[in-house]
């Protein structure tokens, strides 16, 4: 009886499940990281206007349009070409369609409103304002954007919803409205 346990648990390790295995079918090629760089475009400022700039980004996404542009604040750019986002920090971007916050947001949606929140102590300039609205409407499916930074010290403020329209002034011809 003893060895009862031993030759049945031998059996089923000898037996196995009962199905045979099938043949490995490729469906679709290996899955491939790319090496390429991406590229985008982001305002900066040249002599007080908003100027083209091409950045390598390291995705497609909004999110690291916005980070990139933020990332520049803090580091030297093209001589002739500054930016106005000084001692700010990205925190997060966040969209939703226009007008319907409720709505089960949709990709193919062309209408979003994009929310980018900062981090930092200072009132944006109008120029700086321009940089981010303005780099966001770059994308086809961002149609306003609002800009929201949070404080440590004193209270935290919005943009309102933008377009680069508002900055025609500082905006080259053919920027996005």
């Amino acid at each position: 009886m003893r060895r009862l346990p031993f030759l049945l648990a031998a059996l089923l390790l000898l037996t196995g499940c009962g199905i045979t295995p099938s043949p490995v079918t490729a469906i679709t090629a290996a899955p491939v990281i790319s090496t390429e760089p991406i590229w985008a475009q982001i305002y900066l400022i040249k002599k007080g206007r908003l100027t083209l700039q091409q950045v390598r980004v390291a995705s497609k996404t909004t999110e690291d349009l916005m980070r990139t542009l933020m990332d520049l604040a803090n580091h030297p750019v093209e001589s002739g070409q500054d930016t106005d986002l000084y001692g700010m920090r990205y925190q997060d971007v966040d969209s939703e369609p226009l007008g319907q916050r409720t709505q089960r947001m949709d990709p193919d949606n062309k209408s979003l409103v994009l929310y980018v929140t900062l981090r930092g102590e200072r009132e944006l300039s109008r120029v700086a304002l321009a940089q981010i609205v303005c780099t966001a409407r770059m994308r086809p499916e961002i149609a306003k954007v609002q800009v929201n930074i949070t404080r440590s010290v004193s209270p935290s403020s919005t943009s309102g919803r933008r377009t680069c329209k508002e900055f025609h002034d500082l905006a080259p011809a053919g920027a996005p409205s």
